[in-house]
């Protein structure tokens, strides 16, 4: 081996290694941050509808919305695909049914609100919240990532290459039967021939 080719080995190293310290830490931890962040934000508008007097802080609804909206704040970094797929698998082996009761017990506070433009607006900020949970779910997995990347590699592969095929197909039946006359190949022969 050459130095040149040492050289080149070693540089071509250090830059996977500094993609795979960016895809696998650096851009995770930005995403986890910018989901948290935009969960504050959500959070804190909620806060400030509570204190205009909209809804009490006190409320079932508030509250159950707002523990939430802390709990995706506090364990982001668990909103994973892959912690999520291992989840369903425990319980399916366990026979246990994942069952809970944040949602009956959020419909019921929601029924208890007289207000029907204040039951709308916690069901807008419950929305929102749900909407940057999935996202970070789909957004924040590189397994996710790594598995859509192969699959369309995979397909687009697949495509082009039965795409090429039919093409070489078309094309060699073309050559080979191409645009001359095969009665015109046999009136020639036999005037040659005559």
């Amino acid at each position: 081996m050459t130095e040149q080719q040492l050289a080149n080995m070693l540089q071509l190293s250090a830059v996977a290694i500094a993609w795979t310290l960016i895809i696998c830490k650096a851009l995770p931890a930005y995403l986890l941050d910018g989901f948290r962040q935009k969960m504050f934000a959500v959070r804190d508008e909620l806060f400030d509808f509570a204190a205009d007097g909209n809804v009490a802080f006190d409320h079932p609804a508030y509250t159950l919305l707002r523990r939430q909206m802390n709990g995706f704040i506090r364990y982001g970094h668990q909103l994973t695909v892959f912690r999520g797929l291992m989840t369903a698998v425990i319980h399916k082996i366990y026979g246990r049914r994942m069952e809970s009761t944040w949602w009956d017990e959020w419909q019921q506070a929601l029924e208890s609100l007289n207000n029907p433009a204040t039951r709308e607006a916690l069901e807008g900020f419950h929305r929102r919240a749900m909407m940057l949970a999935m996202k970070r779910l789909l957004y924040g997995s590189p397994l996710l990532w790594t598995m859509t990347l192969i699959f369309l590699v995979q397909s687009i592969y697949q495509g082009v290459t039965s795409g090429l095929m039919q093409a070489l197909k078309a094309a060699s039946r073309k050559v080979f039967t191409g645009p001359i006359n095969d009665r015109l190949i046999e009136e020639a022969a036999q005037g040659e021939f005559a």
